[in-house]
């Protein structure tokens, strides 16, 4: 909802979309024409599972940003530079322009 609203009160009105594969891999959210990618998982510590569906995104579009949303206690990046952001520093992003 966060991210609604925010494509609403910045007046970007940025399209967000949901991917899916026919096989049921997937990614939560989608903005702009394939720009960022976002993923929100409600793990503590990410592991390689979490990140399959960004990877297999990844491999099919190209993307500005690649950002995996969790309960992660420290922000980092992966070898193939998707974010993993703890959810706090993800909405002070967001609100501060610095997602889209």
């Amino acid at each position: 909802m966060e991210i609604v609203a925010h494509s609403s009160y910045s007046e970007l009105f940025y399209p967000i979309a949901y991917w899916r594969t026919s096989s049921g891999i997937e990614v939560d959210f989608v903005l702009g024409d394939n720009e960022i990618v976002i993923e929100v998982k409600s793990a503590e510590i990410i592991g390689k599972t979490h990140l399959k569906g960004m990877r297999r995104f990844k491999e099919e579009y190209s993307t500005r940003r690649s950002i995996l949303v969790s309960m992660d206690s420290k922000p980092r990046k992966t070898e193939d530079q998707i974010e993993i952001l703890p959810w706090q520093i993800f909405l002070k992003q967001l609100w501060g322009g610095e997602v889209i």
